[in-house]
């Protein structure tokens, strides 16, 4: 399966940003606060907070939804459909680890 499909460098980059965002959260761990903002979208207080892994929520939902992409690919017979899993993958990834960093560097002791 992994032969067949295309653009398998995206989703393999994509797999290896993600699995470096985490490990990026668990290094840096110990300079970070117990409470971390995350979600943005709710009231502004304690209902933003999260504990520091929930950091890993971002790269967690990203690989997932890079493994259905991936999983997904070979099914789909439109090669531009296909590109297009790959891609949105990546992009997706791409913006995971932006959040990641950001939310690192603006509450991180270093």
């Amino acid at each position: 399966m992994w032969k067949k499909t295309t653009l398998r460098n995206y989703f393999l980059a994509a797999i290896i940003v993600n699995l470096l965002a985490g490990l990026f959260i668990i290094l840096l761990r110990d300079h970070l606060p117990p409470l971390v903002p995350l979600f943005y979208g709710r009231p502004a207080g304690e209902a933003q907070l999260t504990n520091t892994f929930g950091l890993l929520v971002a790269p967690g939902v990203s690989l997932l939804i890079t493994i259905i992409n991936l999983l997904l690919s070979p099914w789909v017979h439109d090669d531009f459909q296909k590109k297009i899993l790959a891609v949105s993958a990546v992009f997706i990834t791409v913006l995971a680890a932006i959040t990641v960093i950001k939310i690192v560097l603006l509450v991180g002791f270093f």
